[in-house]
């Protein structure tokens, strides 16, 4: 008889708590927490983020927004936005919300922040920048080839093969390949380029994916999209399978299996802070297996080289759009994100501003890199 007071007791406690917590407070704090379950499960990187000594920094914050929160000092978009922050600015550019403008303005806040600490001119001629930037493919001067890709989107895919064709029909025997607000698509737009750069091997590595129900609409979405290829289904069905919370992706031992090219003499890769994924893809190659070919610019890329496999995910009430890597390179776990600083550094920093205009020009960045790749 007691027993069943009790719980009595308990349900018309919990209904009065419920009945004085507002419906819009109510659903902001059930997005939050499916947000942060659903981060928990689901990324890629989560787990080698807390074995890295961030557990206790992390519960911390989740805890402190959470109270912000029930207090009404944060909305839920402003609340999330900090929580998916927290990991941005540290780890991963890839984690982020679609079509946000809290997110989206602190990530321009963040890009203007590295461009003036790499530049401090910029803050006197900031808001005239144009960058829209076009593909290009032509002589620089007699010895240099220049290509932009502005993204790696499969749209660009053919123009970027074409523009390789055209520098390896030309007599130029140094190449600039302009990646500048690249935010990137798919690393295959790269593989002419890769033959060409290529000069040694490096050490293993392999890509690992979060092996949950979730994460497998990714690979679900790409074999309809490629229903005569048998490799993605065979890996969603050896991910079925398997009990495992990772399952490897794919491994190389560094060789990719390149033979060394002499058609180039000198090249170099051009990055800003808005260099991503995809096109990160370019710089790491060139980090890790050529000698001939430079990364230069002013600042790091954006950070996401070493995740991948994005996805979506909507929050049921608020309808924020995540999105998050659903795999993780075997980097990730070798990295020390303690010394701050995301993304590829540049082997040589550009003693120039940040270009002005960036569209189909040729601009002073592309001169001098011309220049310097012939002293070398």
């Amino acid at each position: 008889m007691r027993r069943n007071l009790l719980i009595a007791l308990l349900a018309i406690a919990s209904t009065i708590v419920n009945a004085a917590v507002p419906d819009s407070l109510r659903k902001d704090l059930e997005d939050y927490d499916y947000l942060t379950s659903f981060v928990e499960q689901n990324y890629a990187p989560f787990d080698a983020i807390m074995q890295k000594g961030y557990k206790r920094e992390y519960k911390a914050l989740k805890k402190q927004l959470h109270k912000q929160l029930c207090k009404g000092d944060a909305n839920l978009e402003r609340a999330a936005t900090d929580y998916i922050l927290w990991f941005n600015n540290q780890f991963d550019y890839h984690i982020g919300f679609e079509y946000s403008k809290v997110f989206y303005m602190a990530m321009c806040n963040r890009m203007g922040e590295a461009m003036t600490k790499a530049d401090t001119t910029l803050l006197t001629y900031q808001g005239n920048l144009e960058y829209d930037p076009k593909p290009v493919s032509c002589k620089v001067d007699s010895h240099t080839w220049f290509i932009r890709v502005p993204s790696c989107d499969p749209d660009f895919y053919d123009g970027t093969v074409n523009a390789l064709e055209q520098f390896l029909a030309s007599d130029c025997e140094n190449l600039i390949i302009d990646i500048r607000y690249n935010l990137g698509g798919a690393d295959n737009v790269w593989k002419g380029y890769y033959d060409l750069l290529y000069d040694h091997p490096y050490k293993p590595e392999s890509k690992w994916f979060r092996n949950t129900p979730k994460n497998l609409l990714f690979w679900e979405k790409i074999q309809k999209q490629n229903p005569s290829s048998t490799w993605y289904q065979q890996f969603i069905e050896k991910c079925e399978a398997s009990k495992k919370k990772f399952v490897k992706q794919g491994e190389t031992d560094g060789s990719l299996d390149i033979q060394p090219s002499t058609r180039i003499k000198r090249a170099a890769v051009l990055i800003d802070c808005y260099t991503a994924s995809a096109a990160e893809s370019l710089a790491e190659f060139v980090k890790k297996h050529s000698d001939r070919c430079k990364v230069y610019g002013k600042c790091n890329t954006s950070g996401c080289e070493l995740t991948g496999n994005v996805r979506t995910e909507t929050l049921p009430n608020s309808r924020l759009g995540l999105s998050y890597a659903t795999a993780v390179d075997s980097g990730f776990f070798e990295k020390d994100f303690s010394s701050g600083g995301l993304g590829i550094a540049p082997d040589v920093i550009i003693p120039l501003p940040f270009a002005r205009k960036l569209t189909d020009n040729i601009d002073d960045w592309v001169l001098w890199v011309a220049e310097d790749l012939k002293k070398k």
